[in-house]
């Protein structure tokens, strides 16, 4: 069986053995179709892809459903540059159980999408990459064997990794084709991170914000608050300031709302970036 995507219409086939009708087309959705062609993608046993009216998963058997509504999908149309849709790419990483959806954003440079969308789907969670590039797929490495390390190193005593790193097999991971056209995998020293809370109040009160304790395990971690005095108005960030000795980034801030920005350096080793407990105070009179 399978999915057929149209402009209109998404549509499942179904193989009937033994019938003299060999393949039973249902008709899954009607009205609304798939956006852009190359974001269909597999992974596992589900199936994503970008519709003309937001992001969409199927599960074996199942219908389309919706699973960028209120999170991404007014962002990406908002974005996304709808003349250049053969660079709304999609791929899966197995092993990590997240679908990447790349696209050229309105002000990215010509024949190359900019920005990477990732969805989680064991966590039904979203997250944005700023990665460019020709095209994403999943690709696999030949694997090494021990006569294969000579083209490494003549001598097993003077490499410098553990053999224990060198992998027997391929395993297909996220790869992408540079604007020189060379292929390269995801697997280098860690992006720059940021991660920004939602925005809370005092419930009429005055805010003193004296600063937040990062939950991560990352060592170096730089934090901002935002500040805006009505619901309206525009905000901005305070100066970013690195976390000190005891964990917390300080801060001495008086507003009426306010939200944390963590930014994590490029580079910098760590496995999770859970929230932020801040230290805070109201003041004055409602």
């Amino acid at each position: 069986g399978g999915i057929i995507s149209q402009d209109n219409a998404i549509r499942r086939i179904t193989y009937n053995p033994g019938s003299p009708a060999i393949f039973n087309f249902e008709r899954l959705v009607e009205d609304k179709g798939i956006f852009a062609p190359l974001s269909m993608v597999r992974g596992g046993d589900r199936t994503f892809f970008i519709g003309t009216d937001g992001f969409k998963m199927v599960l074996p058997g199942g219908y389309p459903q919706p699973i960028g509504y209120n999170k991404v999908d007014r962002t990406f149309f908002d974005d996304v540059d709808d003349s250049n849709l053969q660079l709304c790419i999609g791929a899966s990483d197995p092993k990590a159980g997240i679908a990447y959806f790349a696209y050229k954003s309105r002000s990215g440079a010509s024949g190359l999408f900019d920005k990477i969308i990732g969805y989680d789907w064991n966590l039904n969670k979203f997250f944005p990459v700023s990665v460019s590039g020709e095209y994403i797929a999943s690709l696999a490495q030949p694997g090494v064997t021990l006569e294969g390390l000579d083209s490494i190193n003549s001598s097993i005593d003077a490499l410098t990794f553990s053999l224990d790193d060198v992998t027997t097999a391929a395993f297909p991971k996220i790869a992408a084709f540079n604007s020189d056209h060379k292929v390269g995998f995801f697997s280098g020293s860690n992006l720059e991170a940021t991660m920004v809370t939602a925005e809370k109040g005092g419930d009429g009160r005055r805010l003193r914000i004296k600063g937040f304790r990062p939950v991560t395990d990352a060592g170096t971690v730089y934090g901002s608050v935002f500040k805006k005095e009505t619901s309206q108005a525009t905000g901005a960030y305070s100066t970013e300031v690195v976390m000190n000795s005891i964990g917390v980034v300080p801060h001495n801030i008086s507003t009426r709302y306010g939200r944390g920005k963590l930014r994590i350096p490029a580079s910098t080793t760590w496995t999770y970036t859970i929230g932020i407990e801040p230290v805070t105070g109201l003041e004055g009179k409602r």
